[in-house]
């Protein structure tokens, strides 16, 4: 016997399986293709590029896990459009009130550096905008500097974590390696707003690093004034403490460390007369204050190099240092020989002393085994050395050349010299 059929029943069946079935999967296709498709890819980086401030270009983009998107081919550029840092993954994690990012290795050039330094100045001033916290963890971060013959340097520094975080109208950045000691490899930038009775912000920075850092990437972060503008050389790197602030656009602050692998070449390249060889730079203490210098002890060394006669006869004749007995022989010569110089300069309100290094029997350099130059007596002016760093023919030191940063930067005459056992006191933040 036939079963009854009705066409009602029939197109109730279709028209829920439809319904049911057919269209969300439809829906479902639909939007798993609008996801992985070019204008998803394009709408999302929109997104983080207003976020950032700058040009970024992702290849494309995974959902590996729910609220999680992965970039990969990430080039992040600077503000001029020139490719700074390129990413090879990037996890992003965003909620209401912070956004958090995985990145698997970060390999960062002086570029990169100045890059990043400059998106943290921003979110630091410009709370508007950066209205989340922030977390960056970045599994194994590499730097990389090109030398002078042309090579590039990798200097791995290992996994970080950079926070940044707001309390109110207060902001601050932290930057710390992981898997170190308490206190080691970390730097933490606090931005206090309203802190004075003008109302002015004051900018609290503590930094303490134990693994070296390229002198490049230091001076790419801090982009301007006596830091970046020391000529240190493509193998300069440094390592040590460091505690300052700034308030009302003055900075004071004290620091110690080393600065290994100086450049003998770049740092004497202002001058018309040069020197050759590698200089580690012993700092012992260091204070200024009012955005001026206002101590500080140094010890300096280095093994064999040359030295052009003509920065001898200056160092001789403006600064004040004794020829000793190898001079005679090397004034004769382009470049003279030495086997090993070194020498303490102490920096005051005085002016500053030069103190030979007792390895070398207080000579500041020796050659074949006889001293080539021995410290003054007494007190340097601190005009002595601009004069050294003038340029041929000047008539007023501080008129132009380096002599002109010089004296802008070293204690004013007569200046009283007072240490100072803490610098900013409390932040007042709560970071």
């Amino acid at each position: 016997m036939f079963i009854p059929r009705s066409a009602r029943r029939i197109r109730f069946a279709r028209t829920a399986f439809v319904l049911g079935g057919v269209l969300p999967c439809a829906a479902l296709i639909a939007w798993a293709v609008h996801r992985h498709s070019t204008a998803h890819r394009d709408a999302l980086c929109a997104g983080w590029e207003e976020a950032v401030g700058l040009p970024l270009r992702v290849a494309r983009v995974e959902h590996p896990l729910p609220g999680v998107v992965r970039a990969r081919g990430c080039t992040l550029a600077a503000a001029d459009g020139r490719p700074a840092l390129d990413l090879a993954t990037v996890d992003v994690e965003q909620s209401p009130t912070e956004v958090r990012l995985g990145i698997a290795a970060i390999e960062c050039d002086p570029a990169g550096a100045g890059v990043l330094a400059g998106i943290a100045e921003d979110w630091l001033r410009r709370g508007a905008r950066f209205r989340r916290d922030v977390v960056v963890d970045v599994g194994d971060l590499a730097w990389k500097v090109r030398r002078d013959d042309g090579r590039t340097e990798r200097l791995p520094c290992g996994p970080v974590r950079i926070e940044c975080v707001a309390q109110g109208d207060d902001r601050a950045v932290r930057i710390v390696r992981r898997g170190v000691g308490p206190g080691e490899d970390e730097v933490r930038i606090v931005r206090v707003a309203g802190a004075d009775e003008a109302g002015e912000e004051r900018l609290d920075v503590e930094a303490s690093l134990s693994t070296p850092l390229p002198w490049a990437i230091v001076g790419a972060i801090v982009g301007s004034g006596p830091v970046a503008a020391l000529p240190l050389g493509a193998s300069a790197t440094a390592t040590g403490r460091l505690a300052a602030t700034r308030s009302r656009g003055r900075w004071a602050g004290s620091a110690d460390g080393r600065i290994g692998r100086v450049d003998l070449a770049a740092c004497t390249a202002a001058l018309p007369a040069g020197a050759a060889g590698e200089l580690e730079l012993d700092v012992r203490a260091i204070e200024w204050r009012d955005g001026r210098l206002a101590s500080a002890d140094i010890a300096c060394a280095a093994a064999a190099g040359r030295v052009d006669r003509r920065l001898l006869e200056a160092l001789v004749s403006t600064v004040g240092c004794r020829p000793g007995a190898g001079f005679v022989g090397a004034v004769g010569d382009r470049a003279a020989p030495f086997d090993a110089c070194g020498c303490v300069v102490r920096i005051g309100g005085r002016g500053i002393e030069l103190e030979g290094d007792p390895r070398l029997r207080g000579a500041l350099a020796v050659t074949a085994g006889r001293p080539l130059l021995d410290p003054p007596h007494g007190v340097v002016p601190a005009e002595r050395l601009a004069w050294l760093l003038a340029p041929p023919g000047a008539v007023y030191v501080p008129s132009s050349g380096a002599g002109t940063w010089l004296m802008s930067i070293l204690p004013p005459a007569g200046a009283a010299v007072e240490r100072t056992s803490q610098v900013g006191g409390e932040s007042g933040a709560g970071f």
